[in-house]
């Protein structure tokens, strides 16, 4: 008896997270349709900008809901900084994590790589190209960057590890493997107690 009723508790738990990540989504007015995907757990397929920013690609933006729901209110920093629109290559993708034979967060819809940012008074920035590595520390996040795109891209990403709503936010200064692109990962909702954690995100 105490088992079942366990099992139910926890069928209970898992029906309010699904519901409260997607009713977030829902009061943000974000289009977006519920898609079930191998590994995701709160699946969708975003339709349109989230937080006034539109992610492009060649491929549909297929995420978990706890990713777009950090995606859309880490909008206000980009569109701070000029931007309009960011181009990512990767979101939902079943992969390992390289060198390993552990899952990446991609594979569960948690984690998006955005390579490059771009606004009518921006112009396009890179981050192959305009990301300015080894700058800031634990006190002066930002540094001493020499170019306005360098600059740009900086303050966002400290922005973005700041703001807690990441687990993780990964740049070229973590390793050779993300010398071209930001790495964005999330939590799953049913293990977020609150939008913005109370720490930065590792990076």
């Amino acid at each position: 008896m105490r088992l079942v009723l366990a099992i139910g508790l926890v069928a209970i738990a898992a029906g309010h997270a699904r519901a409260d990540c997607y009713d977030e989504l829902d009061a943000r007015h974000i289009s977006y349709q519920r898609t079930k995907k191998p590994g995701i757990e709160l699946g969708v397929e975003i339709e349109g900008p989230l937080g006034g920013v539109t992610f492009a690609s060649h491929q549909p933006l297929v995420i978990d809901c706890s990713l777009a729901v950090s995606l859309d209110e880490a909008g206000r920093y980009l569109r701070a900084m000029g931007v309009a629109t960011a181009s990512f290559s990767s979101a939902y993708s079943r992969r390992n994590v390289r060198g390993t034979d552990h899952p990446s967060k991609h594979s569960y819809g948690l984690a998006i790589d955005v390579h490059s940012f771009a606004g009518d008074d921006l112009g396009a920035l890179r981050i192959d190209r305009d990301y300015e590595q080894g700058l800031g520390d634990a006190i002066d996040c930002v540094g001493a960057p020499l170019t306005q795109g360098g600059a740009v891209l900086k303050v966002l990403q400290c922005q973005l590890v700041r703001s807690g709503l990441f687990h993780l936010v990964l740049s070229p200064d973590y390793d050779d493997a993300h010398h071209d692109h930001f790495h964005l990962e999330v939590k799953p909702w049913r293990e977020r107690t609150a939008l913005r954690a109370s720490t930065p995100a590792i990076h």
